[in-house]
């Protein structure tokens, strides 16, 4: 097995080529360098690993799909693009993301379920042709790929569903204030699209009249990431406050409400096991 090293800076993408052939996965890896100073350095790297998981077939049989893979803000996430249709957005917006951020989320989605089990690996979110995976700090990149990107070819070779069953999405609520409605607008048409380049996504929470706050999840690449803050205040307050002078800020409540539902779900299973 040769030495070989990913780019992870901000201006590579770097693009593999997935071959499955029996029981081996060869990836031959390719980055690019899109610095100025760096145009047409490249680096190729090529490795082959067993998968135990797979029996191998009574033909030898060949699939490739090429991969690429584009850094975040975020150092901790990356997307995978593979070239084919991620999310079926074909009745929906474009802009739909379907965000998974345990193991036991993961449990909608066969591909969610497979990605959670590469150790290191602490969320997932899908787009309409992207995977963004979130991993834990301490675990380097170069040891999580190879299983990333067998997982993704894997699953979009095997024809299965992304989702195991559609989420219910759409609630039937009262009708969103005038304000709430321009507000949901700007953060579909001006927000969303450049936030998604990067990986991430968000969802509109509230917006509260009296004191002018509207809170939003950010989900994906947007966790943790350093730069989210900023972004935050300087570009998604900034143009709301300026389009819409009744918006005085906007804040994150995703882990508040990560941390509510956990609560729920552990009072829950308190409950279940004090009846047993």
């Amino acid at each position: 097995m040769g030495n070989y090293e990913w780019e992870s800076v901000s201006d590579s993408v770097t693009l593999v080529s997935v071959t499955l052939t029996g029981s081996t996965v060869r990836i031959h890896g390719s980055s690019r360098v899109l610095g100025p100073a760096h145009t047409g350095m490249r680096q190729a790297s090529s490795i082959a690993f067993k998968r135990t998981s797979i029996q191998p077939p009574t033909r030898t049989q060949a699939r490739t799909m090429f991969i690429q893979t584009a850094t975040t803000p975020n150092e901790d996430a990356l997307r995978f693009i593979p070239g084919v249709p991620v999310l079926d957005n074909a009745e929906e917006s474009a802009l739909r993301t379907v965000e998974f951020t345990s193991p036991r989320e993961g449990l909608g989605s066969p591909l969610a379920t497979r990605l959670f089990s590469i150790e290191g690996v602490r969320g997932v979110m899908f787009g309409s042709d992207f995977v963004t995976v979130r991993k834990e700090p301490d675990y380097p990149w170069q040891l999580m790929k190879p299983d990333i990107y067998a997982a993704i070819m894997d699953h979009f070779s095997s024809g299965r569903p992304l989702l195991r069953q559609e989420e219910a999405r759409e609630s039937a609520g009262e009708a969103d204030s005038e304000i709430v409605s321009e507000i949901k607008e700007l953060l579909e048409s001006r927000v969303r699209p450049a936030i998604q380049e990067d990986g991430g996504d968000l969802d509109f929470v509230s917006f509260d009249e009296g004191s002018g706050v509207v809170k939003i999840r950010l989900r994906g690449a947007c966790r943790g990431c350093a730069s989210s803050t900023v972004t935050l205040k300087h570009g998604v307050e900034g143009m709301l406050s300026y389009y819409i002078p009744e918006v005085t800020s906007v804040e994150d409540v995703g882990d508040e409400l990560e941390t509510q539902a956990k609560k729920e779900f552990n009072k829950l299973e308190a409950e279940l096991e004090g009846k047993t």
